[in-house]
């Protein structure tokens, strides 16, 4: 969802709320991408892919809703991608984890650091 639009100046509140909010929003990307990669390698393992893949939706879906508000809209639209992936897999009676679901994971992976890290 793209950014409203102003006729002028964004006004002085607005901004500064979504500056914190994207201030707030950089600060919880670098435990989620410590999250993400637990949740990698904890695909691997049979009897932890259900729950992992289940902690990888919800984490994605956080990112997907709020990172295009806040000023990342790639991010934003990766994660919605990924998320979309994940909610289908969940709908299955026992979730697999799919060839490729973890190189998959990697664009989202160096978006979320570029947004932590050079911001």
């Amino acid at each position: 969802m793209p950014a409203p639009s102003f006729p002028g100046p964004m006004p002085a509140p607005l901004a500064k709320a979504l500056a914190e909010a994207r201030a707030q929003f950089t600060e919880r990307l670098v435990p989620q991408i410590v999250e993400v990669e637990r949740l990698q390698a904890a695909l691997d393992d049979p009897a932890q892919a259900a729950e992992a893949i289940g902690a990888l939706a919800f984490l994605v879906h956080k990112i997907s809703g709020v990172a295009a508000t806040v000023g990342f809209p790639e991010l934003g639209t990766r994660a919605a991608e990924l998320d979309g992936q994940l909610q289908r897999l969940l709908r299955m009676p026992q979730p697999k984890v799919p060839a490729g679901l973890a190189v998959m994971l990697d664009p989202l992976m160096d978006l979320m650091e570029a947004a932590a890290f050079d911001d």
